[in-house]
């Protein structure tokens, strides 16, 4: 036999061991489960007041006392400030003068008219024009007396608000004037929130704002008292988005919180419950892969031992390193979660039944 032949037979007697099919690669599996996902949203946000309340002075004048500061929690008609009460009452002294002068001028008026009644339409001495002066007179009288009274229960007001009240229950927040200071009238004396109704105030991105809308349930978890959770019901949403972030403001009001618990400006955590979505399945992110650039996964033929790569809709991706897909898996098929990108179509594979590290 020549050498070329001798040749030619050993590769033919060898190539049956060289082609032979290389041992199974092992990957790990999870089974596909398709169920409606429990979605829960995270916002993060702050305790506000419901009501913030800016008082003023209804009067001008130079502030004499302020007895309260920032922080401090007021009650319902407490002082907050006081003005220097001695121009008010000066002026409600000559609005007393000027109803007293009033009074006399339409005394003697009526005076007046009543002696010139007195002598009849048929007295020589009686004049119809002036009859018609004296009783203008009179009437006019009366009018500024009326005038007068009616400055002077101006003047007396104003005497009263030279002292600064809480119109209700609440915290002061800010406090811009200081004694010795002249303020007018409407200038922010003192900035009060309310004490009931304490809310939570959250920018809620665009694409939430449904979501926002068709919670069935709002918890409440504060940064300061993360185990107590706290109930709340979606008060408000605002018409325009922020310009700056794009987003919109909502407000949730707290429903059962302790007495003492809130303060104002605490970091909350705002969950919504949000109804279920279609049926996904949730899969680790490692299974994902790429088919032409969509979004694929491999699945597991146990009876053939290979995988096939197959073409899935990503509905969104979780926390944890998880994604939910949507379409292109069926319920009991078992998709590869590790090792993806390392699968070929022709490579053998077996289920790992090992720990998983």
């Amino acid at each position: 036999m020549s050498r070329l032949s001798s040749v030619l037979l050993l590769l033919l007697l060898t190539a049956p061991a060289a082609i032979a099919e290389p041992a199974p690669r092992p990957v790990r599996v999870q089974t596909v489960e398709m169920a409606p996902e429990q979605r829960t949203i995270a916002l993060s946000g702050s305790v506000q007041a419901r009501t913030l309340a800016t008082l003023a002075f209804r009067v001008g004048g130079k502030v004499i006392a302020r007895p309260v500061e920032v922080g401090d929690s007021v009650r319902a008609g407490q002082e907050l400030a006081q003005l220097d009460p001695e121009d008010l009452q000066l002026q409600m002294q000559a609005a007393l003068s000027a109803v007293q002068a009033a009074a006399a001028d339409a005394t003697q008026a009526r005076a007046e008219l009543s002696r010139y009644q007195s002598l009849g339409p048929n007295s020589a001495a009686y004049m119809a024009s002036e009859y018609d002066k004296r009783l203008a007179a009179s009437q006019s009288a009366d009018a500024r007396l009326a005038q007068a009274a009616r400055q002077y229960a101006l003047a007396r007001d104003q005497a009263a608000y030279g002292t600064l009240s809480a119109d209700a229950d609440g915290v002061i927040t800010a406090l811009p004037v200081q004694v010795g200071q002249v303020v007018t009238a409407g200038q922010t004396v003192a900035t009060l929130a309310y004490a009931a109704g304490e809310e939570v105030s959250v920018d809620v991105p665009e694409n939430r704002l449904a979501d926002l809308r068709a919670a069935q349930l709002v918890t409440i978890t504060l940064w300061a008292a993360p185990d107590q959770v706290l109930h709340g019901r979606v008060r408000e949403i605002g018409a325009l988005a922020d310009p700056a972030s794009r987003t919109f403001a909502a407000k949730i009001t707290v429903l059962d919180a302790p007495p003492g618990l809130l303060s104002f400006g605490m970091t909350a955590t705002v969950r919504l419950a949000v109804p279920p979505g279609p049926a996904v399945a949730v899969l680790p992110a490692a299974a994902l892969t790429d088919d032409d650039g969509r979004p694929a996964v491999w699945v597991f033929d146990p009876g053939r031992g290979r995988a096939e790569r197959r073409r899935v809709a990503v509905a969104g991706y979780r926390e944890g390193g998880q994604v939910a897909i949507s379409q292109g898996l069926r319920p009991g098929e078992q998709v590869v979660t590790a090792g993806a990108a390392l699968l070929d179509p022709a490579l053998p594979v077996v289920a790992w039944t090992g720990a998983t590290r």
